[in-house]
């Protein structure tokens, strides 16, 4: 019976320390919401973290920084100069200057996941500019320092399609796949906003190899079917939304050359109109414009060797895994895609039309 009593009160001892003994209390964390990186000439990382201050009248975010030859030694080095524990998990936006960006992001993309300590569905972009001013930077009117820098991403809030989003993880991935990689959203402080669009860097292999405009990273959201909102100005007569894209994709060799086949159907509804042009009129010119403007990109990411449609993705079964090892430098630029677009245009209104119709 004495034995029984003692397992028992064993247990409860054991029980009672595997409780929330080492937790820190909330008022005791810094739960930043956003994360700048730098690389210095000396070849040391700056970083900065923005905090969001809840208890200002002012919401002025606070602002830590710390520098080393290493991300974690850095933060190492903030976590000593700070009175409460920083906690990453509440990281929201990864923000890494374009010299940075210029010379590769790998490092920095291993150590986020490595660390487990920033999510994997933290957002991740280029910026332009001081790391303390970006960081620092809030709306116009004193809005708040906490997740409006997220809220510029988010498809809930400020988001367009003429902005590329880039999880942690797809970012991670594209760094070390063969055959696809990934366009990050370009930004920088705003005058009377937060934060100003400067269109997309397109990266290959985690380095930054050339940018892209706002328009044609429409045209990749687009191509990746990430078109919710999008609005297309046809030349100078009328404003079309896309209401739905639909693609189907074939491949083929010929010879030593692959050859993609893409037919595109797009459905759009009509917003507005100048002047008196015809519902086919509209059809031809949207159809006009996105092909041109899709094989001009292509054109360009085949130069900088950067597959962002994953192109490659299609003839992985073809290729031995060192022939995967030289997609980009052998057999992308020798790639030919083939764009059918076919246009169908809803609520036209009052246009007139021509005799063919779809």
């Amino acid at each position: 019976m004495t034995y029984i009593f003692r397992s028992v009160l064993v247990l409860l001892t054991i029980f009672l320390l595997s409780g929330c003994w080492d937790n820190k209390d909330i008022n005791k964390r810094i739960l930043p919401v956003a994360m700048a990186i730098s690389q210095t000439d000396a070849k040391t990382y700056r970083v900065g973290l923005r905090v969001p201050q809840l208890d200002s009248t002012n919401m002025t975010p606070r602002i830590i920084t710390g520098e080393a030859s290493t991300i974690s030694e850095a933060l190492d080095r903030m976590r000593g100069n700070v009175e409460s524990s920083i906690d990453l998990l509440h990281l929201k936006l990864l923000m890494i200057d374009e010299r940075t960006a210029k010379l590769g992001i790998k490092e920095v993309l291993e150590y986020a996941i490595r660390s487990h300590d920033i999510a994997p569905k933290a957002l991740v972009s280029v910026f332009r500019g001081d790391l303390i001013e970006m960081l620092n930077k809030k709306e116009q009117g004193g809005a708040d320092g906490g997740t409006a820098s997220y809220d510029f991403f988010n498809k809930l809030a400020g988001w367009t399609p003429n902005t590329s989003i880039v999880y942690l993880w797809e970012a991670y991935r594209g760094v070390f796949s063969h055959t696809e990689d990934f366009a990050l959203p370009i930004i920088k402080p705003g005058v009377r906003t937060m934060f100003k669009l400067d269109g997309s860097a397109i990266m290959s292999r985690g380095v930054m190899v050339g940018t892209i405009s706002s328009d044609d990273t429409l045209i990749y959201n687009i191509m990746k079917g990430d078109f919710q909102g999008a609005n297309v100005e046809v030349m100078e007569h009328a404003s079309v939304l896309l209401v739905d894209v639909d693609y189907k994709h074939r491949h083929h060799w010929d010879g030593h050359t692959p050859q993609v086949e893409t037919d595109m159907k797009v459905v759009g509804m009509l917003l507005e109109t100048k002047g008196n042009p015809s519902k086919e009129q509209i059809k031809d010119e949207l159809q006009n414009l996105l092909s041109k403007r899709a094989k001009a990109m292509i054109s360009k990411l085949q130069e900088n060797q950067s597959d962002l449609f994953g192109y490659g993705q299609y003839f992985r079964n073809d290729l031995s895994h060192v022939q995967l090892k030289e997609w980009r430098k052998t057999w992308y630029p020798q790639l030919k895609v083939t764009l059918n677009v076919k246009v169908n245009i809803r609520n036209s209104g009052n246009l007139k039309f021509n005799t063919i119709d779809s």
